[in-house]
């Protein structure tokens, strides 16, 4: 009967009750929550404080979610039965979805916490880092050693070539060639690539190991 919504409306107050962890498990696990949620608002719906029956409910079914967390789902489930009773309890489950995000959404979201501070699309949810545009999942690579898709690795794609000594993204016998002609350098060395302060044959064989690699 209970459906919440995603969406990236600008926090309100001051509340954000849901935390890094909550976040998480939304992001990863939101099926199971809107699950857990859809069955709760069913088993609560001619509850004396329904308030009380869904945060216990939902407490015991998803039991590491913070408790103010919860609270923003049971007051969200209070709202929906005030506002989207009818509509829910006969209607199909893509009016009730509507009826809750027109009527109860904004107030989720503020108590939650959930937000797009960086503009990119991405809410707090599943964005590992809402301070920055340029990373959210599915985000291309920026070669900048960075996270950017934040999948918790870092490809071959965000992580920036050192073996591309000519700028052409390739790996290539030109970079082989800058290396060997820097053999031997001891001082302020372009091609040293092992932070060494030489070149030496540890570069040569560093670049032979990413020879014919893209950037």
């Amino acid at each position: 009967m209970l459906a919440w919504c995603l969406s990236t409306l600008p926090l309100q107050g001051l509340q954000a009750q849901c935390d890094s962890l909550d976040f998480s498990i939304l992001c990863q696990d939101g099926a199971a929550v809107n699950d857990a949620i859809f069955a709760c608002g069913f088993d609560c719906i001619f509850a004396g404080d329904l308030n009380a029956c869904f945060s216990s409910c939902i407490a015991a079914a998803i039991p590491t979610m913070s408790t103010g967390c919860v609270g923003c789902f049971a007051e969200q489930s209070t709202c929906a039965q005030d506002n989207c009773f009818f509509v829910c309890g006969f209607g199909s489950a893509a009016d009730c979805e509507a009826c809750i995000l027109a009527n109860c959404q904004a107030q989720f979201e503020d108590c939650a916490g959930i937000v797009d501070l960086d503009g990119d699309g991405e809410n707090v949810i599943c964005d590992c880092d809402d301070g920055d545009a340029s990373i959210f999942p599915g985000a291309p690579g920026t070669a900048s050693g960075l996270d950017n898709n934040c999948d918790g690795l870092i490809s071959f794609e965000e992580l920036a070539c050192l073996l591309d000594l000519t700028g052409d993204f390739f790996v290539s016998v030109a970079d082989v060639l800058v290396v060997l002609a820097d053999f031997g350098c001891l001082v302020d060395c372009g091609a040293d690539l092992d932070g060494d302060g030489a070149v030496t044959v540890s570069d040569v064989l560093q670049m032979l190991g990413g020879f014919g690699e893209g950037c």
